[in-house]
């Protein structure tokens, strides 16, 4: 790579003109017609500044870096990590990626690489709403899709009980009284356990007693999703109506309900959670879904980090999802 003294011994100046110039302060103090001579002879060369040096000698570097767990690997992130991106280059920053995987040897491998890298700050990503150890050590770091395991430190995760209120009461506005939920057998984990709750407060704000039998778990894989579905279809008593944990859940409804004859949505409305396109979009009907606002709490994060907004504060801040209304949701029949 061609070096400052070279560009200068091109341009013929001096190697603190060619400084100048190059480092944009060459206004009122070097002529117009040698800055001209000095910016072709780097271009001629391929001349590359070295900010990173700069930014060494300034004490800052410009760069994030990106700690994700499994966030690199799962077609649910694209927007943190697009977001992300996009904000970083608009803000003339760059940005440093690694996935531990959610391994905790590897996370702090991971974490020790980014700072011997001089990041100015990090971003611990995670893949789903969780909690997520921060090293006590850390500063000028904030968790994004989750909230960290000490206090003082900044996270943003999407309002899942709001989601949830919303996504209910859509299905109770349309008349709807018997709603079942399908959602994660995992150990309560953050995310259903939030939902859960937002499901049971629309019930009882319509006058319905949440029945337990219209609450069915299943695992979080298609053979899950069909045997939870069935569980919940296959019965005299059925609802009119399921609020699905996650899209691929509701996958898993329109299977069933294909074996058992039932038409979405005439006879039976579903509403998934997520919005990943592969899925929502791909069903027949399109299915009306909770969507993540994941690119809106990565492009906040990153300019509140970079100094481009107000700084975050150092509790946990909740955005909003969207209800994307499409064909699986209608009235009940007879109404």
């Amino acid at each position: 790579m061609p070096t400052l003294a070279e560009v200068a011994s091109a341009a013929s100046v001096s190697t603190a003109s060619a400084s100048l110039v190059l480092s944009g302060k060459s206004e009122g103090r070097v002529s117009v017609a040698t800055a001209a001579r000095v910016r072709a002879a780097a271009e001629e060369l391929g001349y590359v500044r070295d900010a990173l040096a700069g930014g060494l000698r300034k004490g800052r570097t410009r760069t994030l870096g990106v700690l994700a767990e499994r966030v690199l690997s799962t077609p649910y992130a694209v927007a943190m990590i697009d977001a992300i991106l996009t904000a970083c280059r608009e803000l003339g920053w760059s940005v440093l990626m690694t996935d531990a995987g959610g391994d905790a040897q590897r996370s702090a491998e991971a974490l020790r690489e980014l700072q011997s890298r001089r990041v100015d700050v990090v971003i611990h990503a995670a893949m789903y709403h969780q909690e997520v150890h921060v090293d006590p050590d850390l500063t000028n770091v904030a968790v994004l899709n989750g909230f960290a395991d000490r206090d003082g430190v900044a996270g943003v995760v999407p309002d899942e009980v709001a989601a949830a209120r919303l996504a209910v009461g859509h299905l109770t506005s349309l008349g709807h009284r018997r709603i079942g939920h399908v959602t994660d057998a995992r150990s309560r984990t953050v995310a259903s356990e939030l939902r859960i709750q937002g499901y049971h407060e629309v019930l009882r704000e319509a006058g319905l007693e949440p029945e337990e039998g219209l609450l069915v778990r299943g695992a979080n894989n298609p053979s899950g999703a069909d045997d939870a579905a069935r569980r919940m279809l296959d019965r005299p008593d059925r609802p009119t109506a399921v609020f699905c944990y996650n899209d691929g859940m509701a996958a898993g409804v329109y299977r069933i309900a294909a074996q058992l004859g039932l038409s979405i949505p005439t006879d039976l409305s579903v509403v998934g959670f997520d919005d990943l396109t592969l899925i929502s979009t791909n069903l027949a009907p399109a299915l009306t879904t909770m969507r993540l606002p994941h690119y809106e709490m990565a492009d906040w994060l990153t300019r509140a980090l970079v100094g481009a907004a107000e700084p975050p504060a150092p509790t946990t801040t909740r955005f909003p999802c969207a209800l994307i209304e499409r064909g699986s949701t209608a009235p009940p029949s007879g109404r």
